[in-house]
């Protein structure tokens, strides 16, 4: 597919001050070198918590200045000398997930976070400081995946903004094949009304599993449940373990949890009642924040060594686990947009990304996604 010709100047949002403000400025349009593309953007997923993180409030850090963003859906505009497989006009998905050529220890969170280490900061700052909230990016090869556009969104009849969704689900789907998640099992997904932890139920439906959907937004998981009829359960918390416990087991044996509990969580009951309902041999993922209440989590220890209950860390996911999560959306297995249940995505323009930002603060539970769109 052919493409226009590149402009010299672009439109990008900034932050030139540490906790500043994010400011709309005309600048060069960046250009491709070894292992990078740069990718016309064509929507950037907004995330509530951005605010937050410019703001210095969730204890990321970062040089300045920035361009935020990293989850983006764009074209190939033009390649770098070693691109081999990626043309121009290419139809592609960007992540923010960065690892380092050289170490795949040291990574940095695109737009958002320099990492802990020296190497990182040094990635961060010497390489990828400016991300995907502008009409232009210059992206690393490893974060830039190629789409099937005629079966995604002409057989399937998907969006451009739905298809940003992917990025989304592929940390849940790392943290899902992390503990071996196989067809027929049953899960529990705590809690299962975010955007993060919401999109864990679609993924293990689409990987063939039944999902126990918990939480206390009744709206969200009649939304699962409608989407997904006869595969997902909904379990609405109360708050008192036994009780829950019960709720949960009464669809049989339990198999596994996902836990992705957000930060400001206000308790952890949920977190053992799911370890609570789990069978002998049960596997527990956990991908939450650990912060508020969930920072010391009270867990039977006698429980998980007679049960022999298995307890997997994990954060983040792999390459391969992207290239997956594709697939499994170019075979039909995985739903997106309106055919998981989701509304319509909502669309802000670069200029827009305060009204953006107090849209996605006000409607961030399951199913409400909004887009920026240069």
């Amino acid at each position: 597919m052919s493409s226009a010709p590149i402009p010299p100047t672009m439109k990008a949002l900034f932050q030139e001050t540490k906790n500043g403000p994010l400011v709309l400025k005309e600048v060069s349009t960046p250009e491709p070198g070894p292992g990078s593309v740069v990718v016309k953007i064509l929507a950037n997923l907004l995330q509530h918590q951005t605010p937050g993180i410019l703001a210095g409030e969730a204890g990321f850090t970062y040089p300045v200045p920035m361009t935020p963003g990293g989850r983006a859906v764009g074209r190939v505009a033009a390649i770098g000398p070693d691109t081999t497989s990626l043309p121009i006009g290419q139809l592609v998905l960007l992540e923010p997930f960065i690892r380092a050529r050289d170490d795949p220890d040291t990574w940095i969170f695109w737009g958002a976070m320099e990492g802990a280490s020296e190497g990182s900061k040094k990635l961060f700052a010497e390489n990828w400081r400016y991300a995907t909230f502008s009409e232009y990016a210059k992206a690393p090869l490893e974060v830039t995946w190629a789409l099937n556009e005629n079966r995604l969104c002409k057989e399937l009849g998907y969006t451009i903004p739905e298809l940003v969704q992917l990025s989304v689900d592929v940390v849940a789907y790392s943290g899902l094949k992390g503990i071996g998640l196989t067809a027929g099992e049953r899960i529990i997904v705590t809690p299962a009304t975010g955007i993060f932890s919401g999109a864990a139920v679609g993924v293990a439906v689409a990987m063939g599993a039944t999902v126990l959907a918990t939480g206390r937004n009744e709206r969200a998981l009649e939304r699962l449940v409608s989407a997904h009829p006869q595969l997902v359960s909904r379990i609405t918390r109360t708050n008192d373990v036994d009780t829950d416990i019960k709720a949960l087991q009464q669809y049989g044996p339990v198999d596994a949890v996902l836990e992705m509990t957000p930060t400001g969580a206000e308790g952890s009951t949920h977190v053992r009642a799911a370890f609570g309902a789990l069978k002998q041999y049960g596997r527990v993922c956990i991908m939450g924040f650990g912060g508020g209440a969930m920072k010391h989590v009270e867990i039977s220890m006698m429980e998980l060594v007679y049960k022999s209950i298995t307890v997997h860390g994990h954060a983040m996911y792999w390459g391969q686990d992207v290239k997956e999560i594709i697939k499994m959306a170019e075979a039909g297995v995985l739903k997106l947009g309106k055919q998981r249940g989701h509304d319509a995505v909502t669309e802000f323009g670069l200029g827009d990304f305060e009204k953006g930002f107090d849209w996605v603060g006000a409607n961030h539970e399951l199913g409400q996604i909004a887009v920026l769109v240069p």
